[in-house]
């Protein structure tokens, strides 16, 4: 649903695949996520999506600037969204899924976002747990019939991100950069694993505005 995108990887993700989109503040994390969901409503799917840092209100506000009118999609039924907390996602896990299964299955969700594990994983006091901690919620989400999209904030200028497990166990893992070039910020995207797909090994810039993110067609030059 990204334009430019789908033909970096052979025409999208995998049926059922959980995929890792991976970037600093302000990369496009959100908007990325946003948009592959409205791909899949546009579609006649069900989505869920699951946030722990936004309010219902100032997201769909936000949204509302790029041209997607969120609250259209929840009252037709396609979107779900669920202001959760880490500890309760946490406590899914303790439930072998709880109640983000219940609805996952009673409205036959389709594609699933996760924004984002960093959340999840800083509930884990140790490096091994927030690993276990991570595993264990893969283990879930590959036993229902969706494709999921989680977003991992990562600091490129601290590798001290404990996100070693999420980005080995995905199936997908796409890198959004936001550096500074000759005085202006500017967006990046690379494909970095896309399993049983022949995908682009180049980095290519991207632009947000109305409509979302839309990948150039020709990969950057530029060295950052």
């Amino acid at each position: 649903g990204i334009k430019g995108f789908d033909k970096l990887i052979g025409n999208g993700f995998e049926e059922e695949s959980i995929n890792l989109v991976s970037g600093g503040n302000g990369s496009g994390k959100t908007i990325f996520a946003m948009q592959f969901l409205i791909e899949g409503m546009k579609r006649g799917e069900n989505t869920l999506y699951i946030t722990f840092e936004e309010s219902r209100e100032e997201f769909y506000s936000n949204m509302k600037q790029l041209g997607f009118d969120l609250l259209e999609y929840e009252r037709s039924g396609k979107l779900t969204f669920l202001e959760y907390s880490p500890e309760k996602v946490k406590m899914m896990l303790d439930e072998g899924g709880g109640a983000i299964e219940s609805i996952v299955i009673r409205k036959n969700v389709k594609r699933l976002v996760i924004d984002s594990i960093s959340s999840f994983s800083f509930l884990f006091e140790s490096a091994s747990a927030r690993r276990q901690g991570i595993l264990s919620l893969f283990d879930i989400i590959r036993k229902w019939d969706c494709t999921s999209l989680f977003t991992l904030q990562k600091d490129t200028d601290n590798e001290t991100n404990d996100s070693s497990a999420s980005e080995v166990q995905s199936d997908s893992l796409i890198e959004l950069y936001y550096p500074e070039i000759k005085g202006k910020r500017q967006h990046f995207l690379e494909v970095i694993k896309m399993r049983g797909t022949k995908h682009s090994n180049q980095v290519y810039p991207f632009e947000i505005g109305k409509g979302g993110i839309k990948v150039s067609s020709r990969p950057t030059s530029a060295k950052f």
